[in-house]
C-alpha cells in the first residue's frame, strides 16, 4: 500500500470541497467569501451599532479596501449604511431585509452541504477527526 501523507490528504479535500462549492455557485447572486464574512458580523453582532471601522478591524482590511466590499453590497441591497445617530461623521452599517433573508438560505445551503459531506461517519468517528484536526492546527502554529 502506497505512504499516505496528511498534508496532501488535507489539500485533496479543501480542492474537492471548493470545486463542490463552486458547482453551486452557478447562481450570479452567490456571494463573495467576504460577503459572506461581513453579513455573518453583521448578523452575530446585530445588537450593536457597527461602523465600516469594526468590519476593518473585524476582516484585517484597509479603509480603502471594506469601503470597496460595502459599496458592493450596498449595490446588491445586502446592507445599508445611515447616519449615526452618535456621530454626524459616521455611517451605521446595516442589513436589509433582503439580506437576512439571504442569509437564512445560506445557513440551509450550509446545513445541507454539511450533511453530504458527513455523510455515513458516525458521531464517534466526528468526534476523533475534530480531536486529531485541532492536533493539525496546534501543530502548525
Amino acid at each position: 500500500m502506497k505512504e499516505r501523507k496528511v498534508a496532501f490528504e488535507i489539500k485533496l479535500l479543501d480542492n474537492l470541497i471548493s470545486r463542490k462549492i463552486i458547482e453551486n455557485k452557478k447562481d450570479k447572486k452567490t456571494l463573495s467569501h467576504v460577503q459572506v464574512s461581513v453579513l455573518k458580523y453583521l448578523l452575530e453582532n446585530n445588537a450593536k451599532t457597527i461602523y465600516q471601522t469594526d468590519l476593518e478591524v473585524f476582516l484585517n482590511v484597509r479603509r480603502s479596501t471594506i469601503s470597496g466590499i460595502l459599496k458592493t453590497m450596498e449595490k446588491n441591497n445586502l446592507i445599508k449604511r445611515i447616519d449615526s445617530k452618535n456621530d454626524a461623521r459616521k455611517k451605521e452599517i446595516v442589513l436589509t431585509d433582503y439580506s437576512i433573508k439571504k442569509s437564512r438560505e445560506m445557513k440551509k445551503k450550509v446545513t445541507l452541504f454539511e450533511t453530504l459531506l458527513t455523510k455515513d461517519i458516525s458521531y464517534e468517528e466526528l468526534k476523533i477527526f475534530f480531536k486529531v484536526i485541532d492536533k493539525l492546527k496546534e501543530n502548525v502554529k
